[in-house]
């Protein structure tokens, strides 16, 4: 009973507000917006490299020094950490207006400026997001505060996903990046009435020089130490990049293929968020009981193997039921692979720079969505979709070799 009560503080429910501010601008940049390219009948290979907008995810701990050590002045009274999240939640609410403005005129590249500029604002929102998490919330209630946010976000990439998609099939593009805008405005209502962080102003001090040293020199030299670290740094990068690839053009794929955007939104995102979620407590489940290193052989072998069902789907077409079939099997080992990997990121961190390090890891592991990802249109117009998914699997061995040469590592970590 009180563990129940404590999913109802305060605290943890501005963070699962929190969490659905940040999953909407992920979603609507990695699907909605591509679905509207796709709309807009733009060649494959660049909706490809549409996935380039999202690289600020992979670099956002170059700047977190500036948002860890810069006041905001005209909205100081809301604290430091309080004011850089609701600045970044009213900045994004402008951005996605602009997009529903801009998507009625035939220059493209005013959209994916926009995205940029969303996807670089959405990063900065996350840092600041993360830092309040982890000092507001007493350490007893950090695993609670983190879970919420997760359902938290997945429910806001639901809603610039897969419902904005839904409504795109009925109105215009304009209409549907307005209702996002709308949605995001439950963020700011949130930072509002938060409380600010406990954290005291005793390091705002601090030279951008001695954050460098402190936030990105001494967590990395730290990280050096380790055994193997080069490698583990590669197999961090790639454990990723099957799934990674295969989603960058899995919307305009299924669009090609004679699905509907609703068909998308139910099945992939609705449907799928619950495939994902029920893989999520699977791989908690499988951690517990054979451990870590065994949990990340079982995750890597399921990512690479479920593309086999997109590279069946491209051989038989639109099929609903197929579609269902492999929708269920690639999220639930999705969802399988995000905790275990996220349980293997978190043992490598020391715990005086747990933030640090996991921002750094996780820049390097989200690599995979934002750069490597993106030549994956050029395959699909030389292989056709078929030798497309078949290469995205073979991507996927690297992986596999990698997690051989570091296997003994996970006794020193």
């Amino acid at each position: 009973m009180q563990i129940i009560k404590s999913y109802f503080k305060k605290p943890i429910l501005v963070m699962l507000f929190l969490g659905f501010a940040s999953g909407i601008p992920l979603a609507l940049i990695l699907s909605t917006v591509k679905a509207f390219l796709v709309d807009k009948n733009i060649d494959i290979a660049a909706i490809g490299f549409f996935a380039l907008v999202t690289l600020p995810y992979s670099i956002k701990f170059l700047w977190a020094p500036l948002i860890d050590s810069i006041k905001i002045p005209i909205l100081s009274k809301l604290g430091k950490r309080r004011s850089w999240i609701i600045l970044t939640q009213i900045i994004l609410v402008i951005l996605i207006i602009f997009l529903g403005i801009f998507s009625n005129y035939s220059n493209i590249s005013n959209v994916v400026l926009i995205s940029l500029l969303i996807a670089i604002t959405s990063a900065s929102h996350d840092i600041a997001v993360d830092a309040y998490r982890i000092e507001s919330i007493k350490t007893e209630n950090q695993a609670i505060a983190a879970s919420m946010y997760i359902y938290g976000y997945r429910i806001g990439m639901l809603m610039s996903g897969a419902i904005a998609l839904m409504l795109a099939d009925q109105f215009s593009w304009n209409i549907v990046y307005y209702f996002v805008a709308i949605i995001m405005i439950i963020g700011i209502f949130t930072t509002l009435i938060a409380d600010e962080s406990q954290k005291s102003d005793k390091n705002d001090k601090k030279s951008f020089a001695q954050w460098i040293k402190t936030s990105i020199i001494n967590p990395f030299s730290d990280f050096a130490r380790k055994p193997k670290w080069y490698l583990i740094f590669l197999f961090i990068i790639c454990f990723k990049i099957t799934d990674a690839f295969a989603g960058n053009l899995l919307l305009p794929f299924l669009l090609k293929i004679g699905f509907t955007k609703t068909q998308y939104a139910a099945i992939v995102k609705t449907f799928g968020l619950f495939a994902t979620l029920f893989g999520a407590l699977l791989g908690g489940i499988i951690v517990k009981k054979i451990g870590l290193m065994k949990g990340l052989w079982i995750a890597a072998i399921l990512q690479i193997s479920s593309n086999f069902g997109f590279y069946y789907l491209s051989l038989i077409g639109n099929n609903l039921n197929a579609l269902y079939a492999v929708i269920l099997i690639e999220n639930m080992s999705g969802g399988i692979g995000d905790v275990i990997f996220v349980a293997y990121l978190s043992s490598l961190c020391n715990i005086k720079f747990t933030a640090t390090q996991y921002s750094l890891l996780a820049s390097l592991a989200s690599i995979a969505r934002s750069f490597l990802s993106s030549p994956a249109g050029i395959l699909v117009n030389y292989f056709s979709w078929s030798g497309f998914f078949l290469s995205s699997i073979i991507l996927g061995i690297p992986s596999l070799i990698l997690l051989y040469l570091i296997r003994k590592t996970f006794k020193k970590i």
